[in-house]
């Protein structure tokens, strides 16, 4: 049987929480003051070490025929686009509320509610397609199709760095850096490089290196990497310094970005005595919650929240519970509905 991670699930639970405040678009000045650019962006690479720390575990011991079996990818995409499909179907149905005159109406007039596009627009064919491909709307809305991306190709991921270990890792810094040049070099849209596993590959093959038990604690080596993530934070974050090649979107993720952050989850996971219930049930549901999350950035605006609370920390804290209670039960619903199906089939 496969161990289970509590201290994983807390992590989880911390960096949705994270990701909930970050997206609850903070004002420049609170922004700086908060010392958020050294904690607020943590939450992607967290996320994302952490699942090529667990897929490693899932596949530890198979041949690369076994990784790579039906059933096991099947269910995996599944997991993660049935109940993006729930979400992005909601999204449609507010969509057509909103194209309603008396419901338009009533929320321009009452609320001054504006929406940054004619509802309508979205429910063309070409749309929903569009919106398929995009994983839905909100932000954040490019994490569900970096996922499937991960399922496709992880396998591939895993032999490639229990291969060339350290080397693995170095060489997926240098695939980093090179799909910078090449986003730069051939003018990927934004809207594209945002959806791809590409600017995410160091930090899911340290997820990978870290399942190995390949890692050293070496403090001079973690050291310097964390002051040459620091650095660059700084100079992007306070001075707006990049390099011309970076993606200016991503800029501070990056894979310079996550060599500040790279260290401290690197000694999180390493605390397997790092237990806390609510927190572990927050991670456990945490793709629910993003999920939530994007629906509830999407259509909730800050600045009629904002006139109605008067405190962008109340709205905050609003956000936060309302995006944790429904992400919650979101996830039970879900699973209640799972459950029944698989209990049906057996009886057949």
């Amino acid at each position: 049987m496969r161990k289970h991670y509590r201290n994983i699930d807390v992590l989880k639970g911390i960096c949705i929480i994270i990701v909930i405040i970050e997206h609850a678009k903070w004002d420049r000045a609170i922004w700086k003051a908060g010392l958020f650019p050294f904690w607020d962006r943590i939450a992607i690479p967290c996320f994302m070490v952490i699942s090529g720390f667990v897929y490693a575990k899932s596949i530890e011991g198979k041949s690369f025929k076994e990784a790579y079996n039906q059933k096991l990818i099947i269910r995996r995409l599944k997991r993660y686009l049935f109940p993006f499909l729930f979400v992005y179907l909601l999204e449609l149905l507010v969509f057509y509320l909103a194209s309603v005159s008396a419901v338009r109406s009533f929320l321009f007039e009452r609320f001054q509610y504006q929406m940054e596009s004619d509802p309508l627009e979205k429910l063309s064919l070409s749309m929903i397609l569009d919106g398929l491909i995009r994983s839905g709307y909100g932000p954040g809305n490019y994490y569900t199709p970096v996922l499937v991306q991960l399922v496709l190709f992880f396998p591939v991921i895993y032999f490639f760095m229990k291969k060339f270990e350290y080397k693995g890792l170095i060489a997926s810094a240098a695939f980093c850096f090179l799909s910078e040049l090449w986003q730069y070099w051939f003018k990927i849209p934004k809207t594209v490089y945002r959806l791809l596993i590409f600017r995410h590959m160091m930090t899911i093959c340290f997820g990978v290196y870290l399942a190995l038990g390949l890692y050293k604690k070496n403090k001079v080596l973690n050291i310097v990497s964390m002051i040459i993530g620091f650095v660059y934070i700084v100079a992007h974050s306070y001075y707006k310094w990049t390099p011309v090649f970076f993606n200016s979107g991503w800029a501070d993720v990056n894979f310079v970005a996550c060599l500040f952050y790279i260290p401290i989850i690197a000694y999180l996971i390493g605390k397997e005595d790092l237990h806390f219930k609510p927190l572990e049930t927050i991670g456990k549901v945490s793709f629910h919650i993003y999920l939530t999350q994007m629906f509830y950035y999407n259509f909730m605006k800050k600045d009629i929240f904002i006139r109605i609370l008067g405190s962008q920390y109340l709205w905050c804290l609003i956000s936060v519970v309302t995006c944790l209670t429904f992400g919650l039960l979101f996830y039970f619903f879900e699973n209640k509905i799972r459950m029944k199906s698989c209990a049906e089939k057996q009886k057949i």
